[in-house]
């Protein structure tokens, strides 16, 4: 899988002045509705909201990875937003968030490849180094880098 069909600069927003979880997920989805990517941005909000509902999608050490499968996905995609406030996020390990990557995908794609992105991201967030190299990064490229390399191991 190239990582061009599910991520380009345009969905990474590395300066998201937001206060609370709710703002995280409307600009970052704003971005989505940018770039024709959802049907309905209120849809997939509410699906995003219903979803962090049932289990909180804070990994901890900053990171959160909230997600919805839903029709109003038109294709699969990866949002990234850096915060330039803490965010609670009832994260698993108590602490505020800074960093999201956020997964829109469509309801139809659910079990397929894109499962394994969620499966990929959430193992990789485990390494220090790939953590700390995604929170320094600066620029829209230097995360598209890293997911690349990620995306490309995982699904080649």
């Amino acid at each position: 899988m190239k990582i061009e069909s599910l991520i380009n600069e345009g969905l990474i927003e590395l300066n998201l002045d937001a206060t609370t979880q709710r703002e995280v997920i409307s600009q970052l989805t704003s971005l989505l509705r940018e770039q024709d990517r959802i049907e309905s941005e209120s849809a997939f909000i509410q699906g995003v909201l219903e979803r962090e509902a049932e289990f909180s999608t804070g990994f901890g050490n900053g990171f959160a990875i909230p997600h919805c499968k839903s029709d109003t996905v038109k294709t699969a995609s990866i949002i990234i937003g850096k915060t330039t406030n803490e965010i609670e996020w009832n994260s698993l390990d108590d602490k505020p968030v800074t960093f999201i990557i956020m997964l829109a995908i469509p309801a139809t794609e659910g079990g397929t490849t894109h499962l394994q992105i969620l499966a990929a991201l959430s193992g990789k967030l485990m390494d220090d180094e790939f953590r700390e190299q995604l929170m320094k990064a600066v620029k829209r490229e230097q995360i598209l880098e890293l997911l690349d390399e990620l995306i490309t191991q995982k699904t080649n």
